[in-house]
């Protein structure tokens, strides 16, 4: 049977070649980027605007992981070289940034020429030049996920340095900020995955979706945490498509999975001591 008549007899009644070509174009035009991202993106820059004021600085970054060694890259910032600074890439363990990234601990410098850890490459790139530096990690529970980087003060050097109280509303900024990145990244991770559901080759349902989702995921550049998540969604995806039965079998073992979960980390025992 010629490929013509496969085509045809895939199609449902009354379509034809032309209209399942038509339909196919209307499902690759579909486009999901950005819609969940683009409000949390605004959110973390009006943030960061008001922070910089708060805190007292001239500039205000926000620096996020670039891959998963260990990497930094701009997200956002208060600056007049804003888009200069979303090119510049920190390699790993560079710079201030690096160090409070991998050290989950803030610093404060007073005149960065004097720091040995301060890394001059980001400086040099955009013809700018760091003086006065206040570094703060962005957390999302265990995880440092970026940092948040409040640069000079308003005016011309010599720049007062940092004081302990402008330090102390960096972290509660801070704390914001994470909560909000931990959700754009996952946001980012989300709007891919949806966009490679729709319009994958495989359709719908059948056998052979979900590994080639998966092999996807392996490929994209997201934090270990919201890779497992998405990986673990589409398992589910899989099961609860089944049928009732496999979706209550599936549901009582994810509720006894949360209950042996809190009651693990309320007692601090082991495993076996369940």
């Amino acid at each position: 049977m010629s490929d013509n008549n496969d085509t045809e007899n895939s199609l449902g009644p009354g379509e034809s070649a032309e209209t399942h070509a038509q339909v196919r174009e209307k499902i690759a035009a579909i486009d999901v980027s950005n819609s969940l991202s683009a409000p949390l993106k605004q959110a973390i820059d009006d943030i960061l605007r008001v922070a910089a004021e708060s805190v007292g600085s001239a500039d205000a970054s926000v620096l996020i992981r670039d891959g998963n060694e260990g990497g930094l890259r701009f997200l956002v910032a208060v600056s007049e070289i804003e888009d200069e600074l979303l090119k510049i890439r920190i390699p790993p363990g560079k710079g201030i940034a690096g160090l409070v990234f991998s050290s989950g601990q803030p610093m404060a410098v007073n005149d960065v020429s004097s720091e040995g850890s301060f890394w001059s490459g980001a400086d040099k790139a955009i013809g700018f030049k760091t003086i006065t530096l206040l570094a703060t990690p962005l957390r999302s529970g265990n995880e440092t996920i970026g940092v948040l980087e409040f640069v000079n003060r308003p005016g011309e050097p010599p720049y007062p340095p940092f004081t302990p109280e402008e330090m102390d509303r960096a972290a509660h900024f801070a704390d914001t900020i994470a909560h909000l990145l931990n959700s754009y990244e996952l946001a980012v991770l989300v709007e891919s995955l949806f966009d490679r559901t729709i319009k994958t080759s495989v359709p719908s349902g059948e056998s052979g979706e979900g590994d080639e989702l998966r092999e996807w995921m392996k490929t994209t550049d997201a934090a270990p945490e919201h890779r497992d998540f998405l990986l673990l969604w589409i398992s589910l995806r899989e099961i609860v498509g089944r049928g009732q039965a496999e979706r209550e079998m599936c549901r009582d073992l994810l509720e006894t999975l949360a209950r042996f979960t809190a009651k693990h980390s309320a007692s601090s025992s082991s495993y076996f001591n369940f």
